[in-house]
């Protein structure tokens, strides 16, 4: 015997939630950081890697990989929409579900610091720009994978690619470009220094932020408003 549960999503609650959530781990964080440099002692605020958005293994980290894993799956229910495969636009949210998934895994496990370190190991540029390793191998991958979603975008509607176009544009300008800023700050400034933790607050805020709106706009292209769970 087979019954359906009816679940309710709203979209603008989960989106206000994650956003509270976003914006308290970047408040504590700034809190932490002030007092951290107001003490001038890294042992006294040791906690501070319990909060800090550019540290491994804490807080911040499973919720910005969380967010991720979450945008992933949507990619995933968006590619079984009705008339996707006649359209031949199926693979395409799959390949993005895929995508997504990696970045979600590489958020917590850091595989890009890996990345980087063979990127250096063999392209002299990332040394002689002072960016991050990672930033140069990443950003290929990104142009690559853009020139393969040509035809994604032009079978879109053009209000869901402006929107897409939103949401990267958000986060990649965190990902990317704050990340440069980094690289050359904490060249010249060292990692502990206020010039290189505001630029990856700002980094690490614009990442969670863009997500976020990316999760908005899949929840309203999939109008999960209802959704049927079927169970034996």
């Amino acid at each position: 015997m087979s019954n359906t549960i009816s679940l309710r999503i709203k979209r603008r609650s989960v989106t206000k939630f994650l956003t509270l959530c976003a914006l308290t781990l970047i408040v504590i964080h700034s809190m932490i950081l002030i007092l951290y440099f107001w003490i001038g002692d890294p042992n006294t605020f040791d906690f501070v890697r319990l909060f800090d958005l550019d540290m491994e293994r804490n807080i911040p980290t499973v919720f910005s990989s969380s967010l991720l894993l979450i945008a992933s799956f949507l990619f995933y229910l968006r590619s079984k929409v009705a008339g996707e495969k006649q359209t031949g636009l199926q693979g395409y949210w799959i390949g993005l579900c895929v995508v997504f998934a990696f970045l979600g895994f590489d958020e917590g496990a850091k595989i890009h610091e890996q990345v980087g370190d063979l990127t250096s190991e063999y392209f002299s540029i990332v040394n002689q720009y002072e960016i991050f390793p990672w930033v140069f191998a990443y950003g290929i991958s990104l142009f690559g994978l853009t020139a393969v979603y040509i035809r994604f975008f032009l079978c879109i509607s053009r209000s869901l690619f402006k929107r897409l176009m939103i949401a990267a544009a958000i986060y990649l300008s965190g990902a990317i470009g704050f990340d440069m800023l980094g690289g050359y700050l904490s060249a010249h400034y060292g990692i502990a220094s206020v010039p290189y933790s505001l630029a990856y607050t700002v980094e690490e805020s614009l990442e969670m932020f863009g997500v976020i709106y990316l999760i908005d706009l899949l929840l309203a292209e999939l109008d999960l408003s209802k959704i049927l769970i079927h169970s034996s």
